[in-house]
């Protein structure tokens, strides 16, 4: 493999003089962007900074990125935010399952930033769809080429020259805010939090740490692991940026700043993908078809955790027909047009890794807002059949919608339709910088700040709903 384009080059930080007042500083590493913003007195995002990540390369089902130009995109928005100021705590809020490997001696990476969504594990998933079921109850996921597990068995039984190496205990393994403190620290701090080690099959949900089995399973060195600390501290000192008091997933991190450590509320976000939260608390619950994960873990105290289902599909998808926002008609145009909009493989409680998005024979021929319309409908169908699973013995007390397709007026008056029942869209447009920003602050207060949906328009989505059940095992068997 080669390294060369990876290799580190030199930062140059601004250090103006004249600090922010606030309470905190987030930085948010997600997919499509880096972004930074202080936390206000007022429990506010401001001075917010953003630049695109960097792009990801590969061919097939390989996706890779730099990791310096994740380093040089962190530094730029921290600095630009920070002004100065290294007192601010820091929280850090990071996308999930990418990591690189890096030389344990000299810090340089030996791969690219594998991405969470890169699939070159498929294969190997496939191969060893025997070990599912203890994968399932160790770690609570899935036995997907999303997580780090499969992909590193992967590349090492397709490269002998990093397998030797990594077995020599040359190399370490870290997701992308570990690498990141790694480098922010030359090499002092090789850390992680349960959130985001339980996203990589490595971690024993049960034992609260790596599991020797589950690195076995993959044929990995338990050696090459970062330390697991609590998502809140404690404190690590990152030279010329200030204080790391919090890293946490991305996902984790909307749900903390959203509701706090409450447990009888769900959290629809509706991104670039979908995924439907519950906190469950201090039970790891499981349900079958849906993944269960640490979101929360305080120093002195049980981990918190909650169900997830995921939709493989959101905002991309919808935007392909239209870019809205899409109004709620008061009658359905089209009574037989559905769709299944998940498009990168069906998401919970399906788990289907090929095919996808379906559209009926009603919907292929309608115009592009009208698919756009069809694509929501089947987003709103998919989180009802998630509610419906995961709060079968008791509706959670509020239905909470953040993310950027939450602001389209379709999908939270079609959603309280739909579910027949009020929603809040909620005042958080950035909740995983939000989340983040609340941690570094000591912050666990929910926020519900938002406006009220109730049923009204649409009312024939509730009907509609029940004709798509009906359509979707045909979705799912094509």
């Amino acid at each position: 493999m080669d390294t060369k384009a990876y290799r580190r080059r030199p930062v140059q930080v601004p250090r103006p003089t004249k600090g922010p007042v606030g309470l905190s500083i987030a930085l948010d590493l997600g997919s499509t962007s880096i972004k930074a913003a202080r936390l206000d007195q007022e429990g506010r995002l401001c001075d917010l900074a953003s630049e695109a990540s960097p792009p990801l390369a590969g061919e097939g089902v390989v996706r890779e990125a730099d990791p310096h130009a994740y380093l040089r995109g962190a530094e730029s928005v921290l600095t630009r935010v920070g002004r100065g100021d290294t007192s601010l705590p820091i929280g850090i809020a990071s996308q999930r399952s990418s990591f690189v490997l890096w030389d344990r001696s000299s810090g340089e990476p030996v791969t690219p930033l594998v991405s969470w969504q890169d699939r070159r594990a498929d294969a190997w998933c496939r191969a060893h769809a025997g070990i599912e079921d203890r994968i399932r109850e160790r770690s609570g996921l899935l036995l997907s080429p999303h997580y780090v597990g499969p992909k590193l068995a992967a590349m090492l039984e397709a490269d002998a020259t990093l397998r030797r190496r990594i077995d020599s205990g040359q190399l370490v393994l870290g997701t992308l805010e570990t690498w990141l403190v790694w480098q922010w620290t030359t090499g002092e701090t090789h850390r992680t939090d349960p959130t985001m080690a339980a996203r990589t099959l490595l971690y024993d949900l049960e034992a609260g740490g790596w599991s020797d089995d589950l690195f076995a399973t993959f044929g990995l060195p338990p050696g090459i692991a970062a330390a697991v600390a609590p998502t809140m501290g404690p404190t690590v000192e990152l030279p010329r940026l200030g204080p790391l008091a919090a890293t946490i997933a991305d996902q984790a991190s909307g749900l903390v700043a959203a509701a706090g450590d409450e447990t009888d509320v769900a959290l629809v976000n509706f991104g670039t993908g979908c995924f439907v939260l519950r906190p469950t608390g201090e039970h790891a619950t499981r349900r079958p078809g849906y993944l269960t994960g640490p979101v929360l873990a305080i120093q002195g105290r049980s981990p918190q955790y909650a169900l997830e289902g995921t939709i493989n599909g959101g905002g991309s998808v919808a935007d392909r027909f239209g870019a809205g926002p899409t109004e709620l008609p008061g009658r359905d145009p089209a009574p037989d047009a559905f769709c299944l909009p998940d498009s990168a493989g069906v998401g919970a409680p399906h788990w289907r890794p090929a095919g996808g998005f379906r559209l009926s024979a009603a919907a292929d021929d309608l115009p592009g807002p009208e698919k756009r319309r069809v694509v929501l409908e089947g987003l709103l169908f998919r989180v009802r059949e998630i509610l419906q699973d995961l709060f079968e013995e008791t509706p959670p007390r509020s239905v909470l919608l953040v993310g950027g397709l939450a602001r389209d007026p379709f999908v939270a008056q079609g959603l309280a339709a739909c579910l027949g029942r009020e929603v809040r869209v909620l005042d958080q447009p950035e909740g995983t910088l939000l989340g983040a920003a609340k941690l570094a602050a000591g912050i666990l207060t929910a926020d519900h700040r938002g406006r009220r949906v109730e049923p009204g328009r649409g009312g024939w989505l509730a009907a509609k709903y029940e004709r798509w059940r009906e359509w979707l095992p045909s979705a799912l068997g094509s």
